[in-house]
């Protein structure tokens, strides 16, 4: 092991695919064989999935950190997943992820990160351990969350539902892929919405899972209701079938 000066870094602890923890310190940098599984890395959040010796890294947007130091939002998300750690639930994804409105909050006059009302927040707990649950089969891989908590005018300009999940932090919307996929990445995206229907079919009754996947590509989860729904929001339209 070579000791290298001392550097301001992030360390991030990890498992595949599944941030455990993240936090800014002052640490030396040391170098040693055989031990991915933790890095040190500026500014960006970095998953190793050690079977298929994947690496995964997500920069940390500069309109998080901004956001994060405005008004009382750094207390506002400590407490917030403080109370995700209590449910075990805590990490499941990135933070700047987890408080992301809606794709089209610039549009809406809208805040790209909020954090819900507290009498919401056990409604997100039962989603985001289905979330966990899918994470850790490998069902998802390489995917973004883009979409969680929405007021009601923001829903409302976003085209979502009169009374759609994300008015009660329940529901989460995710992305497979990068933004705008290649012909290589179609086929890994078709193959994760097939599993996504298999596990849907399996355990969604006992989990009162709700899936639906739009003509945008986002996928829809929730817990408030078994149900499916394709691109024109409709069973009809959905690839899974009960």
């Amino acid at each position: 092991m070579t000791a290298l000066p001392r550097k301001k870094s992030f360390l991030c602890f990890t498992l595949p695919f599944l941030l455990l923890s993240c936090e800014s310190i002052q640490t030396p940098i040391t170098t040693q064989h055989n031990e991915p599984s933790k890095l040190l890395v500026s500014n960006s959040i970095t998953t190793i999935d050690l079977k298929h010796a994947v690496v995964i890294s997500k920069a940390i947007p500069n309109s998080y950190t901004q956001w994060l130091a405005e008004k009382n939002h750094a207390q506002q998300v400590s407490a917030y997943e403080n109370f995700l750690a209590k449910h075990h639930v805590a990490n499941v994804v990135p933070s700047f992820e987890l408080f992301r409105t809606a794709r089209d909050w610039q549009k809406c006059a809208s805040q790209e990160y909020a954090v819900p009302n507290q009498e919401l927040w056990p409604n997100q707990v039962a989603t985001l351990k289905v979330l966990k649950q899918l994470i850790e089969q490998h069902i998802l891989k390489d995917f973004e969350v883009t979409s969680v908590y929405r007021d009601l005018p923001t829903n409302q300009c976003a085209g979502g539902a009169n009374e759609s999940r994300h008015l009660y932090n329940s529901a989460i919307d995710f992305r497979i892929g990068p933004a705008t996929p290649q012909d290589a990445d179609l086929e890994q995206i078709a193959s994760t919405k097939v599993e996504l229907c298999k596990f849907w079919q399996k355990y969604g009754a006992n989990l009162n899972l709700g899936l639906g996947v739009y003509a945008s590509g986002q996928i829809h989860i929730d817990t408030q209701g078994y149900r499916t729904w394709g691109t024109l929001l409709n069973h009809k339209t959905s690839t899974c079938t009960l």
